[in-house]
């Protein structure tokens, strides 16, 4: 008996001890969001913060975008930083980790820039059905394959990248369009490749010319071998030019163009360049038809 009653005191000792020392337990923080922008002093975090209670979409400049102290399970203390992730995949492409073989980030006197092009030009076209988790402004961006990931801009796990913001203010009209372009094909890439039956009866507008597949098929047997004298003709938004021996563009190129064609031009304008060639006005339609439907205004 003197066994037992020793043993349960022993038992609400050590429960009693566990209990206090719960008691002096700290929250890890593991489930903070890190993509809400707090006020500040500072003229350019404030800015970000106004464009953030304007639209809900944070900014950063910086692709570690905070940290914090974390213990690991034997109560030893870490510095947490959380990155954003770039790795993506897009239109059915390769899944990369890295698809940059470099990047800089945007000079913090130059933020400013690209939020105003952000509010002026893009956050007004955005769809409801497109949720943007962040955008990473930048002053440049090396893709490891430039055929096939822009250097303007991508869209990443959690952020979308958008290069060259230091040469906004110095940037023509036409090519402001251009970034506008390059920005939406990035953002509208991945949902455009779910309408599988209407990219289908894309490809196959071009692919109905002729028996070999002209997608991705180099430029010398393009205007050689084939005989054709312009990209036009197949439905390729490419200008002739028979001393290219580059490539002809591939379905993902195929595509890009034509979405950044949308925001490039007004349909009075494309009208204008490309009316005469009746695979690429199907082709304009199939796709206008395509982001009409995903909540694009054309």
């Amino acid at each position: 008996m003197k066994k037992n009653n020793f043993l349960y005191i022993l038992f609400l000792s050590v429960l009693f001890t566990a209990c206090d020392k719960e008691d002096h337990l700290t929250p890890s923080n593991v489930g903070r969001d890190w993509f809400t922008i707090e006020d500040s002093n500072d003229p350019v975090d404030h800015a970000i913060y106004q464009f953030y209670t304007e639209t809900g979409i944070p900014v950063f400049y910086n692709d570690t975008i905070g940290e914090e102290t974390r213990f690991d399970h034997w109560g030893n203390s870490y510095t947490h930083y959380e990155i954003l992730q770039f790795g993506s995949s897009s239109l059915g492409g390769t899944e990369t980790p890295n698809p940059f073989s470099s990047y800089e980030l945007c000079p913090k006197e130059d933020v400013v820039d690209g939020l105003e092009f952000l509010r002026e030009e893009i956050v007004p076209v955005l769809p409801e059905s497109i949720k943007i988790t962040s955008f990473l402004l930048l002053k440049s961006l090396t893709p490891w394959n430039p055929a096939v990931v822009s250097n303007e801009a991508f869209k990443g796990l959690n952020t979308v990248l958008i290069s060259r913001v230091s040469e906004l203010k110095d940037m023509s009209d036409a090519e402001r369009l251009n970034m506008k372009g390059a920005i939406f094909n990035a953002v509208l890439a991945t949902p455009v490749s779910g309408y599988t039956e209407e990219l289908a009866a894309f490809y196959q507008a071009t692919r109905s010319c002729y028996t070999e597949n002209l997608y991705g098929c180099a430029g010398w047997y393009f205007y050689n071998r084939y005989g054709f004298s312009d990209p036009r003709a197949v439905g390729f938004l490419k200008d002739p030019n028979p001393s290219d021996y580059g490539s002809m563009p591939t379905e993902v190129q195929d595509v890009g163009m034509y979405i950044k064609a949308m925001f490039i031009y007004t349909p009075e304008e494309f009208e204008a360049l490309y009316g005469t060639f009746s695979v690429v006005m199907t082709k304009y339609e199939i796709m206008k038809t395509v982001l009409r439907d995903i909540g694009v205004s054309i």
